[in-house]
């Protein structure tokens, strides 16, 4: 096992809360698939490097439409599930029609209130095993309040060796939507679609 001496960190409304100051941390690769003992100061650690390669702003069309979607990397950040640290990616886009106008902006969130979110190299998780790890797809979770609780996973993975093109493919969940929702009368075909749900495409980094 590696240590390092670091300060863990939470999300709490937007606002970066300690939750413990651990001495030393006992330090895992970002692909374990093994039970990680909980509140125990274990930190799950790029120790590859592997995220840096997603950073940056990548651009795909779909449907007439432009993504430009911007990936970062947080270390060390809580994760309250699972009840360890990690090292993990988040992501805001910009959707515009083909005549530039915006249909939906969420880069001015703040990181803390990213609506994407990475939950590791396997399809359920890093518990998942071995056996779920989908070919080196990095998986994120999507879950937008603003249009009605919108949720689904993200599974992206270059195309290329330069790792200048990305395959995007987003899987969203059923959705049930109540009256209270703004788009509950709308017919299905209005329904607000932020990202491209059949097939996936690819991303281009700019």
């Amino acid at each position: 096992m590696v240590f390092i001496s670091i300060f863990a960190f939470s999300q709490n409304h937007g606002n970066l809360i300690p939750i413990n100051s651990c001495p030393t941390y006992t330090i895992v690769p970002l692909r374990t698939y093994t039970d990680i003992p909980e509140d125990q100061c274990y930190y799950m650690k790029d120790t590859n490097n592997e995220l840096q390669d997603y950073v940056g702003t990548w651009k795909g069309i779909w449907d007439n439409k432009m993504l430009f979607i911007t990936y970062k990397k947080i270390a060390n950040r809580y994760n309250p599930h699972f009840k360890y640290n990690e090292d993990l990616l988040i992501a805001k886009f910009r959707v515009t029609d083909s005549n530039g106008t915006i249909l939906f902006d969420n880069t001015s969130d703040s990181d803390n209130n990213a609506k994407i979110i990475g939950s590791g190299f396997a399809v359920i998780g890093a518990k998942a095993g071995p056996e779920k790890d989908i070919g080196g797809k990095y998986t994120m979770l999507y879950h937008d309040i603003s249009l009605c609780n919108l949720r689904g996973s993200i599974y992206i993975n270059f195309t290329n060796a330069a790792k200048t093109q990305m395959q995007f493919e987003f899987n969203q969940r059923k959705r049930y939507i109540f009256p209270e929702c703004y788009f509950y009368n709308y017919p299905e075909s209005q329904y607000p679609r932020p990202l491209p749900n059949m097939g996936g495409i690819i991303l281009t980094k700019q």
